[in-house]
This record gives structure tokens, C-alpha cells and sequence, in this order.
């Protein structure tokens, strides 16, 4: 077993687990799942194979990779934001992380152009995005924040590619319901990042307008949010849907509302963005009921 030299007992091949975010990539996986099946009616046999499977590697992949250069890029930050979190530079080497992002975009490359010339073509555009995110936009007043909640919202359209037969997916209301979830949770982050982010001069929203502006930012996004889930609910029309949302999606907003309005550490933001990532669970989980 390779024993990092701070003596931590955790293998080296954990870290770079780690690195790759494990959760947000189940996240993934299940949002693709959900949606393909759905979009075929939950009938497997309406499934494009192997595309469903190659569509969906890809887009791990690829989304592994963006982590990853993200971290990169983000050494100095975590070291005031995140110390107790960091991986690279503490367990990993930065050259040997410069090197695992090359694998996980080179497999990104091979399986998206396996799957088709346009699904191959998308991860060399998502891959240059989440480069560029991570090197120039993270930083910037809301670019970045728009930019990356746009991938999440990319990642359902990406589903459709595995079906033969697509029914009414809602796949547009689909993909704006989690770039609202993203973006009010990447402004959260930014409040809960901005010590760190002003040592290294970001221009994120909250220290250009101030934290009080960015909450209330929050709240717009979220407020949109559930106007959303109603036009989903009057849409649909099924009761099992509406009370499902009520109880999953609208009544949660209601409380991420007063958590907002009270927060005050970076402790309560971080609860409150990792809260969040629970909400884009139990939205996406919604379509079960349509």
C-alpha cells in the first residue's frame, strides 16, 4: 500500500478518487439515467446501445477532468478556503495531477467520439469550457458561475443521445431547472469562497456587491426556481407530480429562503450550498412522476 509521507493512511489511488468527486459524478449518472429512460419511456429496449453507455462514460469523463483542472488552477484558493479539503500539492503532486487530467481528457475524447462525431465534437467544446472556466472565468463577476451552471444543464440534453425512441422528455425545463439549482448554489459558494478569492484579487459577485446583494441574488434564483416547478406542475397535471414537488422542490426553496436570509459564517454557507446539491437530487428524481 503507497502511504502518502504525512503519514495518512489513506492509498494514494483514494486521493485521486477523491480528486474526481465522486458524488457530483453520481449525480451525473443518475440525472443520464433518469433521463434516458424516461425519454424511452422506461423501456431499456428503446435504449441506443452501446451510445447510452459510451454518451454517459463520456460525459463522466469529461466532467472528472473539468474537477480536476479546477483544482489545479485552484491551489492557492484552497489553501485559505479549503484546507483541511485540499488534494493536490498535499497528497498528490501538482505534476502527477497535471497528468491525471491529460488521462481523464484523453478517455473523455475517446469515448464521446465513440458514441458519434457530435457527441465527440461536444466534448472537445465542453473540455475547452471547463478549461477556460477554471483558468480565466472562476473568478470573474457571475461569467463563470453562468458558464458552468450551463454544463449542468448541458449534461440532460446529453441523455437524449442514448434513446431510440423519445417521448416527451421535458428535457429544455429540465436543463434550466438545474442551471437554476447550479447557479444559486455556485453564488452561495462564492460568499462561502470569498476570504480566499479576495487574497487572490477574484471579482466574484459577492466581493464586487457585497454578500447581502449576493444572498438576495440567491433568493431571485431560487424564487425563479419555483415559478418554474408551478409551470411544471400546471403542465404535467398529474397529482403525484404536484405533491412530489411541493413537498421535494417548493416547500425546500421556502427554507433555503430563511436559511439565506440568517447566514452569517462561512459555516452556515457551506451548509447551505451542500443542501443545495440535495435539492438538484430531489428535482431531478421529480421526473420519475411524469
Amino acid at each position: 500500500m503507497n502511504i502518502p509521507a504525512n503519514g495518512n493512511s489513506k492509498p494514494v489511488w483514494k486521493y485521486y478518487w477523491l480528486l474526481m468527486r465522486p458524488w457530483n459524478l453520481g449525480i451525473i449518472i443518475l440525472t443520464m439515467s433518469l433521463f434516458m429512460l424516461h425519454a424511452g419511456k422506461w423501456n431499456p429496449a428503446n435504449l441506443r446501445w452501446p451510445e447510452a453507455l459510451t454518451v454517459l462514460v463520456a460525459v463522466l469523463f469529461t466532467a472528472a477532468g473539468g474537477y480536476v483542472i479546477n483544482d489545479i488552477f485552484d491551489i492557492e484558493e484552497d489553501i485559505i478556503n479549503k484546507p483541511e479539503k485540499r488534494i493536490i500539492a498535499k497528497y498528490i503532486s501538482l505534476k502527477k495531477a497535471h497528468w491525471f487530467y491529460g488521462l481523464l481528457l484523453l478517455m473523455s475524447l475517446i469515448t464521446g467520439f465513440m458514441t458519434g462525431w457530435s457527441m465527440g465534437f461536444l466534448c472537445i467544446v465542453m473540455n475547452l469550457l471547463l478549461y477556460f472556466y477554471s483558468s480565466d472565468l472562476k473568478g470573474t463577476n457571475l461569467w463563470g458561475n453562468m458558464l458552468v451552471s450551463f454544463m449542468n444543464g448541458v449534461v440532460i440534453f446529453t441523455a437524449a443521445q442514448g434513446t431510440l425512441i423519445l417521448g416527451d422528455g421535458y428535457f429544455a425545463e429540465y436543463a434550466l431547472l438545474a442551471f437554476l439549482i447550479t447557479m444559486a448554489r455556485e453564488i452561495v459558494k462564492d460568499i462561502e469562497d470569498i476570504v480566499g478569492d479576495k487574497a487572490q484579487e477574484c471579482e466574484t459577485f459577492p466581493i464586487v456587491y457585497g454578500e447581502n446583494k449576493a444572498t438576495w441574488l440567491s433568493i431571485g434564483i431560487l424564487t425563479l426556481l419555483n415559478l418554474l416547478v408551478i409551470y411544471l406542475m400546471a403542465e404535467i397535471g398529474k397529482t403525484i407530480f404536484t405533491v412530489y414537488s411541493i413537498i421535494f422542490i417548493l416547500l425546500p426553496v421556502f427554507y433555503f429562503y430563511y436559511l439565506l436570509i440568517n447566514a452569517d459564517t462561512k459555516g452556515h454557507y457551506t451548509r447551505i450550498q451542500r443542501l443545495l446539491k440535495g435539492l438538484m437530487i430531489t428535482g431531478i428524481l421529480s421526473v420519475i412522476f411524469i
